[in-house]
């Protein structure tokens, strides 16, 4: 099955899930809502996802449900701009750059980056699945991150060879 058609059943699904559930429903919301985005996404872009696409345009139903302090906003606002929090992962991804460059182009991209700079790096891209990372020296967690690039592009390689 493609990939298209399998994401499309994917989402139908959890439309469906969505009708039938309300609770399901409310903490998709909640998700959705919490959602804070470190992309700088142009305005026009949030202006054109705002509005209601003209075939799936029909109100939602109505829960039976009370919910007396449920907030419903009037309309998106655009984030208000805030200053980047200290540790910011730099702007590099590990899988892509070990594709590109191999071990070394991917290790000599690390090589300029200090330890809080790495640990970012390692959360934003999600490369500590069994939590081992937080006593690593800078080198060894240099070393972790072109290991676990290098599993994800290997593995990507055979997913998406079809």
């Amino acid at each position: 099955m493609s990939l298209n058609k399998t994401l499309d059943r994917l989402f139908d699904e959890i439309r469906r899930e969505a009708k039938r559930n309300p609770d399901f429903a409310d903490r998709l919301d909640a998700v959705l809502r919490l959602h804070d985005s470190r992309r700088d996404v142009p305005d026009e872009v949030m202006e054109e996802a705002a509005q209601p696409e003209p075939s799936t345009a029909a109100p939602a139903p109505k829960s039976k449900r009370n919910k007396p302090n449920a907030v419903v906003p009037s309309a998106p606002q655009p984030p208000e701009p805030v200053a980047p929090p200290v540790g910011l992962a730099p702007e590099i991804n590990p899988a892509g750059l070990y594709r590109k460059g191999g071990e070394e182009g991917l290790a000599s991209a690390l090589a300029d980056q200090d330890l809080s700079a790495l640990r970012a790096l390692v959360a934003e891209h999600n490369l500590d699945p069994s939590g081992v990372t937080p006593s690593l020296t800078r080198d060894e967690l240099a070393a972790h991150i072109v290991a676990q690039a290098k599993r994800r592009a290997e593995r990507d390689e055979k997913m998406f060879d079809y």
